[in-house]
């Protein structure tokens, strides 16, 4: 089975018409016929989608949603209103109370079961990422609750008459800005910024659906939503099946497409801040929080992609690791929250008088790693005296007023274009020429890897502290 349904309805062959319209090999389905009945199903085990009539006796339904948003094992569950296809003012207000969606009573097999596939393939997307960002369900709030602007786009061929009294008749309050595309234009350059596609098929002949293809596949509009209207039955695949986020008959309401628009645009809202927010969340991983560069797992990934590309396509490479000096003896003098901002000073310091393509992050309590491509090693060492020297002339104002002039000591490795030598071990080279700037004197540089007789090369001595 790959999901659970639950019919609830107090006229049996209402019941049963649904039922039998439900591919019960993929579903398994239980029926009640009252709330209690129902409501007593659910507690023993939450459905996937319910199935509700609309004039169930004694159903609030704005109630009844908000008793099943607020329990944790049926917030994911679709809820489902079967209203019949006359009644369009409850049709609205099934969906103003909290419905997922809205169906005939007599519902259409082929539409009801691409409706279910719909609901599985969200249900099962909001499970899989619930554990990262809160759900929230598209069709599921007021109303009232969601005031923003609904940029829409109408797509038809221009023979048509629905997409002028669709757009004529929306009511004014809502204030959406209306676009008209022709399915050729959509083609070319889907209009960008729209939150809503209206793709209105109202003839066998048009070709609505590749366009729905193409929506769903160009990059100025594989993030909007799109709501399919259309009567034509006989194809092969229901729009749902082939990305629309809605569909609706050419019947509909203009104040029920007002409404499932307005869903609509609140569902692509809600997935723009869900991604903001991972990526944020993802930022604030990968930095660190003092200084606000790199921390060491970003230093880490950033060495593994690093050797892969230079196994492949080999580059030059200057490594620096950057130490400031006697920071122990600034703490124990000035305190840690000095110390805090020193750290960060000198990052800010570093940072600036970077390349765009250079790397810098926090290596340690008080050590910096810094990558910098393409250079040989006269290059490297001017760009470590270039950071000493900005680092050693930066005055860094206290909390009490005093000033605090700090400064690092560099060690640098290089590794030549035909060199297959790891970051792992440039790290540890870049390490022993650190240790020899700190032993001859600090406030200096000190490349690894060319020797004289006493030991590293100096690239260029500071004035040592």
């Amino acid at each position: 089975m790959t999901g659970t349904v639950l019919i609830i309805d107090a006229m049996s062959n209402r019941r049963i018409h649904i039922r039998a319209r439900l591919d019960t090999t993929a579903y398994e389905v239980d029926m009640a016929s009252t709330q209690a009945e129902g409501l007593a199903l659910i507690r023993k085990e939450a459905p996937d989608v319910l199935i509700v009539a609309d004039d169930l006796p004694g159903l609030r339904l704005r109630k009844f949603c908000k008793l099943m948003r607020s329990q944790p094992q049926t917030q994911l569950t679709t809820i489902v209103v079967a209203v019949q296809r006359e009644n369009q003012a409850a049709r609205v207000s099934a969906l103003i109370d909290g419905a997922h969606d809205v169906i005939d009573t007599c519902a259409d097999a082929a539409d009801l079961k691409a409706r279910l596939r719909k609901f599985m393939r969200t249900k099962n997307r909001a499970a899989a990422s619930r554990s990262q960002t809160p759900h929230i369900q598209g069709m599921a709030e007021p109303l009232a609750d969601f005031d923003r602007q609904a940029n829409v786009t109408f797509v038809t061929t221009p023979a048509s008459d629905h997409c002028s009294t669709f757009k004529y008749d929306l009511p004014v309050k809502l204030g959406f800005k209306i676009f008209n595309q022709t399915p050729e234009d959509v083609r070319r350059t889907p209009h960008e910024g729209t939150d809503v596609f209206v793709l209105i098929e109202d003839n066998t002949e048009d070709e609505t659906r590749d366009v729905l293809a193409t929506l769903k596949s160009h990059p100025a509009s594989c993030d909007s939503r799109v709501l399919f209207v259309t009567d034509v039955a006989g194809r092969n695949a229901s729009p749902l099946d082939l990305g629309a986020d809605d569909q609706v008959s050419l019947d509909v309401t203009p104040d029920e497409l007002a409404l499932r628009i307005t869903r609509l645009t609140r569902l692509k809202c809600a997935s723009e801040t869900a991604r903001k927010n991972a990526s944020e969340l993802g930022e604030l991983a990968y930095r660190d929080a003092l200084t606000g560069l790199s921390n060491r797992r970003a230093l880490d990934d950033y060495c593994r992609r690093t050797d892969r590309l230079r196994a492949e396509y080999p580059r030059r490479l200057a490594l620096l690791i950057a130490d400031i000096d006697h920071f122990k003896a600034i703490n124990d003098n000035h305190g840690h929250a000095a110390g805090d901002a020193i750290l960060a000073q000198i990052a800010k310091t570093m940072q600036s008088k970077l390349r765009a393509g250079d790397f810098i992050a926090r290596y340690g309590g008080e050590e910096f790693l810094i990558v910098v491509p393409d250079v040989a090693a006269k290059e490297a060492c001017t760009i470590a005296n270039r950071l000493r020297d900005a680092v050693a002339r930066s005055a860094i104002s206290l909390e009490d007023h005093t000033h605090v002039r700090a400064t690092i000591s560099i060690g640098v490795a290089i590794a030549a274009k035909c060199e297959q030598t790891t970051m792992h071990t440039l790290r540890r080279t870049a390490d022993r020429a650190l240790y020899d700037a700190k032993k001859n004197g600090r406030n200096r540089v000190e490349l690894s890897g060319i020797y004289t007789p006493h030991g590293h090369a100096i690239c260029q001595a500071g004035t040592g502290s």
